[in-house]
């Protein structure tokens, strides 16, 4: 008894807004990346102690790389939590997050409004994904069967295909750094 009392009492993240602003470099969700893993303690508590608590936010742990990744029930946002740090590294919005960036786009804008919009955004060759320039976390990805295309059109200088986007990322800028300092972080 004492210890379901303690439980209760457990302060924390215990779901996610898909309605929040998508900010790179802060967060998305509700979420920002100042937050830890031990802020979702009561989420992660609660779901091994209550089996008949209706699930707001959906867990699974990659073994092989040893993340946590936090979802909501039907994938419109996703946390991956490094384990050994406790840090976000990468938030991921998807179909049904209707939270925007900070110039009006989101899940469902078209892609070439968002580039006309956006100077300094564009496709990376290195990575086959649009992001900005000074790289500030902020990755769209185009639809798998559009990539080779999209690649094509960068190359020879061509009109890329237009698609709605789908999904959404903000990397933590210290993640990015760590794994992708060679080739995201130009100088322009």
């Amino acid at each position: 008894m004492k210890a379901r009392r303690r439980i209760e009492k457990i302060k924390g993240l215990t779901q996610f807004d898909i309605t929040a602003d998508i900010v790179p470099e802060i967060g998305a969700g509700g979420v920002t990346f100042k937050n830890v893993l031990t802020d979702f303690e009561y989420v992660l508590t609660n779901e091994l102690l209550n089996k008949k608590n209706q699930k707001v936010i959906e867990h699974t742990l990659d073994n092989e790389y040893l993340y946590l990744t936090l979802r909501t029930k039907n994938n419109e946002f996703k946390i991956e939590i490094d384990i050994f740090s406790g840090q976000i590294s990468s938030m991921v919005c998807e179909k049904g997050y209707q939270g925007k960036l900070l110039n009006g786009f989101g899940i469902g804008s078209k892609i070439s409004e968002l580039i006309k919009a956006e100077i300094n955004f564009g496709f990376d060759l290195d990575h086959n994904f649009f992001t900005r320039y000074p790289f500030d976390g902020l990755v769209i990805y185009p639809p798998v069967k559009l990539v080779d295309k999209i690649y094509c059109a960068t190359i020879d200088g061509k009109i890329i295909p237009d698609f709605k986007i789908e999904t959404i990322e903000i990397l933590s800028m210290d993640f990015a750094k760590e794994h992708f300092n060679d080739t995201l972080f130009i100088e322009l």
